[in-house]
């Protein structure tokens, strides 16, 4: 897998750079999916369903701006991702080279106040341009397998794209981040909330590493949804089936609506599809949209107010 850390300076008419404020942590391309004609979604937030824009949703001010990294910060990353989980001895120079990059800009701090705030602008941006990217790499696989062909699975560079992308998306989360500091926290003693906005994209890259080395023994499968109702998405879009919210799963089976109809699968290695075209019902997709509701941290997505109210039903 190539080192996907990569970066571009968007600039202002003047050829200023732009701080890019406004940072999403769901895609907006992919969430346009579940638009309504005018182009807005349906969210259901604190109880409440309100139709809003793409670009109002699994957003925060300067979500991924990178902290002033302390040497103390640097030695925490290296111990909890490269010395001990790194899953293939290309990742080791691909973080390690990530590190240089975003610890970089520190010996250049002071020299004057242009130069302070043009580290203060990639600070802001560099990891959101990341995304943008791995997004942009993604978009074409997202096409295609919107239009339900999903042959791209057989050629090894879409495969990087799309695990990359994957294991990105699920890891960048607000949701994640929360969850993963309190329990580090409490389940170790240490505090990662400095380091995360880092950690969180080594530990993609290594997560999307192990599954595309494994990738002749996961199926990759499109389901199809002929119900009466719809799948919805969340501000965790990405979930895994084999979790349970409360403790870190061993395995994964990766479950990722990409339309209120269509919906992709990654079991773990060797596994089954717990869920086929042919035989999908009403009610696996209500538990499937419980089990997404229930991983999302504030908000999930609907096209049709229906699915939404649906979550509130008994189960039959």
């Amino acid at each position: 897998m190539d080192n996907p850390y990569r970066t571009k300076t968007v600039v202002m008419g003047n050829g200023e750079p732009v701080k890019k404020r406004r940072h999403h942590h769901v895609w907006q391309e992919y969430l346009r999916a579940w638009a309504q004609p005018d182009g807005k979604i349906l969210c259901k937030m604190h109880g409440k369903i309100i139709p809003t824009g793409t670009s109002q949703v699994a957003v925060e001010s300067f979500f991924y701006k990178i902290p002033r990294l302390t040497e103390a910060d640097v030695a925490l990353i290296r111990f909890l991702v490269i010395d001990v989980n790194a899953v293939h001895p290309r990742t080791r120079k691909a973080h390690e080279d990530f590190l240089a990059l975003v610890t970089a800009p520190t010996a250049y701090e002071g020299e004057s106040e242009e130069v302070d705030d043009l580290i203060h602008t990639f600070r802001c941006n560099a990891l959101e341009d990341y995304h943008a990217g791995i997004e942009g790499a993604f978009l074409p696989l997202l096409k295609r397998a919107l239009e339900k062909d999903l042959s791209f699975y057989a050629d090894e560079q879409s495969c990087i794209s799309l695990f990359l992308f994957l294991a990105s998306q699920h890891m960048r989360t607000k949701g994640i981040r929360v969850k993963t500091i309190d329990r580090v926290r409490t389940g170790n003693g240490l505090d990662i909330s400095r380091v995360w906005i880092v950690m969180s994209h080594m530990l993609a890259f290594n997560i999307g590493m192990g599954r595309f080395l494994a990738r002749k023994k996961i199926r990759l499968v499109l389901v199809e949804n002929a119900t009466d109702l719809e799948f919805i998405a969340g501000d965790q879009p990405l979930i895994n089936l084999h979790g349970d919210g409360e403790t870190s799963p061993d395995t994964l089976s990766w479950y990722y609506p990409i339309s209120p109809r269509l919906a992709l699968l990654l079991p773990e290695v060797g596994e089954e599809p717990v869920i086929s075209t042919a035989t999908l019902t009403s009610e696996q997709v209500r538990k499937l949209n419980l089990h997404m509701a229930a991983a999302s941290h504030r908000q999930v997505f609907a096209h049709s107010r229906f699915t939404l109210d649906a979550l509130s039903a008994p189960i039959r």
